[in-house]
């Protein structure tokens, strides 16, 4: 039995049309049904949020689940392995601050920077390399809005820009591309994963 984490939210309807062209589909009881029937008896879903798929498989609890690459990122798991590309969603994690400010990476103030971001830990990794004292500051989302009163530099994930330009942003770097893919916990790696990880790829 392969154990498998759906992402619940808005990469669950691309996730679930790509499977479905492998065949592999699910009926769900109810809108609140976490636990859907899949057509293949030797896979058991599960809908779970998608930030939790990467510790969810660290821990091996699923043996493959599907997230974006920045979560994967983010988290820094050794026990999970980004597989297949699905090319869904795709976003660019950035890191932008207020028009007229862009020197402020050249020329930082002598008080520690306020970085606002829902990526901390890549936020952290990316100052450090770069010298620069600073504070995260964790948004839980809507971080576009901090700058410039509550943080100096926005970090976040962006589709096209315009909600950030719309709110006098400038992008001074860009992190990482990301979209969803197939995500395996290493500790499961094995026939059962490697002949799902084909059926996705095959399916692209």
């Amino acid at each position: 039995m392969l154990r498998l984490a759906l992402p619940k939210g808005r990469l669950l309807d691309g996730v679930l049309g790509l499977l479905g062209r492998t065949g592999l589909t699910f009926k769900f009881a109810s809108d609140r049904d976490y636990r859907p029937a899949a057509s293949d008896p030797s896979i058991e879903a599960k809908l779970v949020k998608v930030r939790a798929v990467p510790q969810l498989l660290a821990l091996d609890q699923f043996a493959a689940g599907f997230c974006g690459l920045d979560l994967v990122r983010e988290a820094d798991y050794e026990n999970v392995v980004a597989m297949v590309d699905l090319g869904l969603n795709p976003v660019e994690l950035v890191v932008a601050v207020r028009r007229g400010q862009e020197g402020l990476l050249a020329d930082p103030p002598k008080r520690p920077l306020l970085i606002a971001t829902e990526y901390a830990s890549i936020a952290d990794r990316w100052a450090l390399a770069r010298n620069l004292a600073h504070i995260v500051v964790q948004t839980w989302g809507s971080t576009e809005a901090y700058a410039p009163e509550d943080a100096d530099i926005v970090f976040d994930c962006v589709e096209t820009g315009r909600t950030m330009e719309a709110n006098g942003l400038v992008i001074v770097d860009r992190i990482v591309k990301s979209s969803t893919w197939l995500c395996a916990s290493r500790l499961s790696l094995g026939p059962d994963v490697d002949a799902f990880a084909t059926r996705v790829r095959e399916a692209l």
